[in-house]
């Protein structure tokens, strides 16, 4: 039987973004089984942002919305991961764009026991406004990489995955107790083993240490990671980021967890199976 895959996608606001998801959707080589909004509590109307491109659509759209109390994270890509019908997870911030065979690449190397990420290249300011015009005006992906400094990013890029080549590497001849350090920006999981773990940890609320902590868990559950890189790499369109941020707000919990977790105890309190609130959380079927 073929493995379901889900695609969970964090929104919160700026939701024409959600629209150059969906338009890179409409071009993979294999297409997913469903598409999850994990929405944060935003203003803006969902269906009214992609209603003219839904019908088409060859997939299931969810709308997955909590009430709006603070930048919650874990628990929203919890709500994505609950309300999944699919094997595989595969988590993506909305700010991002990606080429035709994004998602084939990421399932032919899907393997239980193996979370999988890749990387996305920045954009600056001036090379968003560049990019989204292409996008709305429905231009090939491979065209976006002739408007922006794709050279020296994609250096970057692959000196990035050398490196996490290279810490995968020390984790598994155990000189590191845990592998590559990587962003929840991108990455696959068999829902079984994120499951495992009991997903994210909840009490982590306000920016900061939730995708650490879930990294570390999974490590010393016994999975490991495997890094994707592409030539024509996923974008993460720029946006304005507060300057003031200098700790998170979780940081003493985030040190605490840190020193807890072992082989023996890789699940957090609350999580995926148990919500550290009981505030409700809606799911809508778009399609």
């Amino acid at each position: 039987m073929k493995e379901k895959i889900s695609l969970i996608v964090t929104v919160y606001n700026r939701l024409e973004y959600a629209r150059n998801i969906i338009k890179c959707l409409l071009n993979q080589t294999v297409k997913i089984d469903e598409l999850i909004f994990a929405d944060d509590g935003s203003r803006e109307n969902l269906f009214e942002a992609i209603e003219d491109l839904i019908p088409n659509c060859n997939f299931k759209i969810k709308h997955v919305y909590q009430e709006d109390f603070g930048f919650r994270a874990s628990k929203n890509r919890n709500n994505g991961a609950r309300a999944a019908e699919g094997d595989i997870l595969l988590f993506l911030d909305q700010d991002v764009i990606f080429s035709n065979d994004f998602i084939e690449k990421f399932l032919n190397n899907s393997k239980k026991g193996v979370f999988l990420f890749s990387r996305a290249i920045i954009s600056t300011e001036r090379e968003k406004l560049i990019i989204q015009d292409l996008i709305d005006s429905d231009e090939k992906y491979s065209e976006i990489y002739k408007k922006i400094d794709y050279s020296n990013k994609i250096k970057y890029r692959k000196k990035k995955n050398t490196k996490d080549i290279f810490y995968n590497f020390l984790y598994l001849i155990k000189l590191r107790d845990r592998g590559a350090k990587i962003p929840s920006m991108i990455f696959l999981i068999y829902k079984d083993d994120f499951e495992k773990v009991n997903g994210f940890d909840e009490k982590y609320e306000g920016w900061g240490h939730e995708d650490d902590d879930l990294f570390n868990r999974l490590y010393k559950s016994g999975c490991i990671s495997k890094p994707l890189f592409y030539e024509l790499p996923p974008i993460h369109m720029w946006h304005y980021h507060e300057t003031s941020k200098k700790e998170s707000p979780n940081e003493e919990y985030y040190r605490q967890r840190k020193k807890e977790i072992s082989k023996e105890n890789y699940r957090c309190e609350y999580g995926f199976s148990n919500m550290n609130r009981n505030d409700e959380y809606e799911v809508k079927v778009i399609k």
